[in-house]
């Protein structure tokens, strides 16, 4: 999977930087292990409102406590519950531990694209890091260049505070 997000990032002009690691599983391992200065750490969930059949991709620093309720208000929803494993690896081809916007990659956009809320002071940083779908590596971008990804894949984006 790193592979087809470095290409992925290579064929659209995003520069990126690939460090490569041990595997990490959650945020505060991953900070400790890779430590990039000046540079947002950041955790991914993927989650369902639990009304409807509407998954949702969410952004955060790394240490911010994601609040369902308040999250799924951004989209009109009561609550949010995390996706099951299975509906997590059949949507975007990833395992828990390994979920980032680039899974958006895997994503079969026919049936179903899960819009992406993205914390505000994500949104704001100067530079954010995330798995390219495998624990052992992280991608270290500019927020510029991580912007020109989602506008490449059409994604919908909802800051959220």
């Amino acid at each position: 999977m790193i592979t087809k997000v470095t290409n992925y990032l290579n064929s659209i002009g995003v520069a990126y930087e690939l460090l490569r690691h041990q595997a990490v599983v959650i945020t505060e391992e991953s900070r400790q292990v890779i430590h990039v200065p000046n540079c947002m750490s950041c955790k991914s969930l993927y989650v369902k409102d639990k009304k409807s059949d509407n998954f949702y991709l969410v952004v955060l620093p790394f240490d911010k406590r994601a609040e369902m309720r308040h999250l799924a208000s951004f989209v009109g929803c009561a609550k949010f519950e995390f996706a099951t494993e299975e509906k997590l690896l059949n949507d975007l081809g990833v395992h828990r531990g390994s979920v980032s916007p680039f899974a958006y990659l895997n994503e079969d956009t026919a049936t179903y694209s899960a819009p992406l809320l993205i914390d505000e002071s994500v949104w704001n940083a100067n530079r954010v890091k995330f798995h390219p779908c495998d624990n052992t590596a992280t991608l270290v971008l500019t927020l510029d260049d991580f912007k020109k990804y989602l506008t490449s894949i059409g994604k919908k984006v909802i800051v959220v505070d």
